[in-house]
């Protein structure tokens, strides 16, 4: 006799990817750069938010992925899984709000660390963009870690070196129309 097997899956639960607070040992970290780019708001926009920014030209094994939300959409779209991945690094997580040429927010689960869990474990990362007074772009990144109390001044000092080129990544990678 064959019967219906029970439902195996429980149901999903509704939890943010990160604790609020950082466990012992750990201090919450903000770390901010703000970088002006020479350039229209919508073309940095367009740059922050195509996947091919973070994929193209990947150096193994260190990898980027995107994986389609419930929604079927992939790339920078809302409740789109996100991974940064490699030696020291796994940054896992789902993208939350996005406004359009205005706010991206990636939320990082447990479990995501840089150089070792006991370390440092990014939680989000937000951009925003805004116009500056001579028509370009105002970048703003906001990246929040739990932090080993006793490192907080190595992972400053790293993500000063990490950041610092981002913005010239940016520039370089968009188009001076300033001949039209």
């Amino acid at each position: 006799m064959v019967t219906d097997s029970p439902d195996s899956q429980g149901q999903a639960l509704n939890v943010a990817p990160s604790p609020p607070e950082p466990p012992s040992g750990f201090v919450h970290d903000v770390y901010e750069h703000v970088w002006i780019i020479e350039r229209p708001r919508a073309q940095v926009w367009a740059w922050l938010c195509d996947p091919g920014t973070f994929t193209d030209g990947q150096i193994p094994p260190w990898r980027v992925e995107f994986l389609t939300n419930e929604a079927g959409e992939t790339g920078f779209a809302e409740g789109v899984y996100n991974t940064h991945t490699g030696p020291f690094i796994n940054f896992a997580g789902v993208l939350g709000e996005i406004r359009h040429e205005e706010y991206r927010d990636l939320q990082y689960f447990y479990g995501s660390y840089a150089l070792s869990f006991a370390l440092f474990r990014p939680t989000r990362l937000q951009f925003w963009v805004g116009d500056t007074d001579d028509g370009g772009t105002q970048l703003t990144l906001q990246l929040d870690t739990f932090v080993r109390r006793r490192a907080r001044g190595m992972w400053t000092r790293l993500m000063r070196i990490f950041w610092k080129r981002f913005g010239s990544w940016c520039e370089r990678a968009i188009p001076n129309n300033w001949l039209r």
